[in-house]
């Protein structure tokens, strides 16, 4: 009878715990879904210079941005482990937010100014937070399929931007689109403001200094693995926003099916969660090094292939890349844990963060000199760099032993 009794209890814990983690679960989802509802974004560009920005200040506002975000990474993960997870990213609603409400109301260089600061402090403090975020609520176990989740509801909300942008562009004007986009983000500001806190039980760990632990990083190989894939990755989705236009008129194609394009591989994103729950959790570093080695072929056949099936190779790589992104912050928060940072995760991830910024630099550098020849020498230049970090980590124990 007491057994029955105790099971009864077990189940029912168990059950309410599980309600507990969906209700989180669907507000997380629900936020970010309303925050990447972006109806603007396909003529963002136009919002500046049709209020009399030049298309060369339009370049120094996202330089203003870029180095907001740089600058801001260190300061604001330490100021996120200092208030909590929860909070930052409230504050990161709000900030946005404002941003958008400065979008609307700029007419001079002076207030978009504002606007790209204020949205380089956004990202900065998201930067980090909600990979820490989703990793602390869920732990270890189910990280990869619930932060794939979350990056599908951003997805969904790309697709449907994209699909509503013509109708309330053609019935209105640019005006009404940041409208409809700054009425979406109040409302992911007011879920944001009821998410469950994350764990914030302090566990006993070496005492954190912030300079001293940052000259350890750099010397630590692991680190800099990390940190190499990061770039690579970060680098990879630059060149398909850079170049898929320029891949489908050189096959042939006119540049009218780039939103289609854009559609589909989308929507094939979708499939991440699928994929991540047939891998599984465990061994994230060898899932790091296989999709390393896939993107790697598709970058090398965008190079040598020409006709439909490039398209397909455009379609396809794109979620190649989210599953490899997904087990590289796995890896990551994995480290932390490792090296026993863990109650300063969002510095930690804020520390790859900035490094990664770095090495894309150099990347961006150097390839902005090989793409003056071609730029199939840069999917080369990408292509060979991620099969060859595949093969030096082959037999990496040490990085191994963090996922």
């Amino acid at each position: 009878m007491w057994q029955g009794i105790f099971v009864c209890d077990k189940v029912y814990f168990i059950e309410k715990s599980y309600n507990v983690c969906m209700k989180t679960s669907r507000k997380i989802y629900a936020m970010n879904l309303f925050s990447n509802l972006i109806f603007y974004a396909p003529v963002a560009l136009l919002v500046r210079t049709n209020r009399g920005i030049s298309l060369s200040q339009f370049f120094v506002l996202q330089a203003i941005l870029s180095v907001t975000c740089m600058v801001c990474e260190f300061p604001l993960g330490v100021l996120t482990d200092k208030i909590g997870l929860k909070k930052s990213i409230v504050l990161a609603q709000f900030t946005m937010l404002t941003a958008r409400i400065f979008l609307l109301i700029s007419n001079n260089f002076m207030l978009f100014a504002v606007e790209a600061l204020l949205e380089g402090i956004a990202f900065a403090l998201n930067s980090g937070t909600i990979s820490a975020y989703i990793y602390k609520l869920f732990g270890d176990d189910n990280y990869s399929n619930n932060i794939s989740k979350f990056y599908n509801w951003g997805t969904i909300a790309f697709i449907v931007s994209t699909v509503m942008f013509p109708f309330i562009n053609s019935r209105w004007n640019i005006n009404a689109l940041i409208w409809v986009t700054i009425i979406a983000n109040v409302i992911a500001t007011v879920i944001s403001i009821f998410i469950p806190d994350a764990d914030n039980s302090i566990e006993t760990e070496e005492q954190f200094d912030l300079s001293k632990t940052l000259k350890l990083l750099v010397h630590d190989k692991t680190f800099r693995v990390i940190v190499l894939i990061v770039s690579l990755f970060n680098l990879s989705f630059l060149l398909i926003n850079f170049f898929y236009v320029k891949v489908i008129i050189d096959n042939g194609y006119s540049e009218n099916i780039v939103s289609p394009l854009i559609l589909a591989y989308s929507g094939l994103q979708l499939s991440q969660t699928f994929i991540i729950k047939y891998l599984g959790e465990q061994k994230a570093w060898n899932k790091v090094r296989l999709f390393s080695v896939i993107a790697s072929l598709f970058f090398a056949g965008l190079c040598v292939i020409s006709g439909k099936p490039v398209v397909l190779l455009m379609i396809i790589l794109p979620t190649i890349l989210s599953v490899l992104g997904i087990f590289i912050e796995k890896i990551q928060n994995n480290y932390i844990d490792t090296i026993g940072f863990k109650n300063h995760r969002a510095t930690m991830l804020s520390a790859f963060s900035f490094f990664a910024d770095v090495f894309e630099v150099v990347f961006l550098l150097a390839n902005s000199y090989i793409s003056s020849f071609n730029y199939k020498y840069i999917f080369v230049f990408i292509a060979a760099s991620l099969l060859l970090s595949a093969i030096m980590l082959r037999n990496d124990n040490a990085v191994k032993s963090v996922s």
